[in-house]
């Protein structure tokens, strides 16, 4: 079979499918590529919006314009090539809103731990050393602490973010010294462990001379109570 008629059958393919636009700003008609995400997500894209780091724009100008031998095979869509990446729409989104300029909208809102991960891997993936730690500094949101406070620390300790590390440890408190298996656990070694241990033992121990301090305190105040009580009924 021929380039060109495997190129007819697999646009015959999509003939029938209405292909589902990206939010903006990656819904431009002026964009100059094309990013089909792994659910079916069409996000335009300007390539110069690319234009850091290198490796990144290299990765995607060199997708965006393909050979003269796999552009045969390629869909395409308004004259573009249509580029498919492994990441979803939700992960490729957000990606792509740390890249663009910041008059097209504040850096996307990182949902949860999962959503984290993701964009940090495809981060990772394509290069893109400049957006790393802040996509790792998402990490720190209570909302997401709340709910899975020791991986995130594994994950920041392995990165080696120290502040958000102190930050994330006192989250960390509400889990037992032991906690239940978690995947992250082997991104820890035995000394971020160990200070990990070391800080819980040490928040214990000044809650419990708290808690005896506050006893002795209350302890106090009622026989100053019974003292009084019972100077008042000698004195009457």
């Amino acid at each position: 079979m021929s380039p060109l008629t495997r190129r007819q059958d697999y646009s015959m393919c999509y003939s029938n499918v209405t292909p589902k636009s990206a939010l903006p700003p990656f819904n431009d008609p002026k964009a100059d590529g094309i990013l089909r995400s792994s659910d079916g997500v069409y996000f335009r894209v300007f390539q110069v919006f690319f234009s850091f780091p290198l490796s990144f724009v290299e990765t995607f100008s060199g997708i965006l314009q393909p050979s003269e031998a796999t552009s045969a095979y390629a869909e395409t869509m308004d004259g573009l090539p249509v580029i498919p990446v492994s990441e979803d729409s939700k992960t490729l989104d957000s990606l792509l809103r740390f890249c663009y300029p910041i008059k097209f909208g504040e850096n996307p809102v990182l949902e949860d731990f999962h959503h984290v991960l993701s964009v940090l891997k495809a981060a990772k993936k394509y290069s893109i050393d400049t957006i790393e730690k802040t996509i790792y500094r998402a990490l720190v949101d209570p909302k997401i602490l709340e709910k899975d406070s020791l991986r995130c620390f594994a994950v920041l300790c392995n990165a080696r973010m120290k502040n958000e590390c102190i930050i994330v440890a006192k989250y960390t408190l509400r889990e037992p010294l032991i906690p239940a298996p978690f995947e992250e656990v082997d991104m820890l070694t035995s000394a971020d462990w160990l200070k990990l241990l070391i800080y819980h033992q040490q928040c214990g121990s000044i809650v419990q001379k708290l808690f005896i301090c506050t006893m002795a305190a209350v302890v106090r105040i009622n026989l100053e109570q019974r003292a009084n009580a019972s100077s008042y009924n000698i004195i009457s």
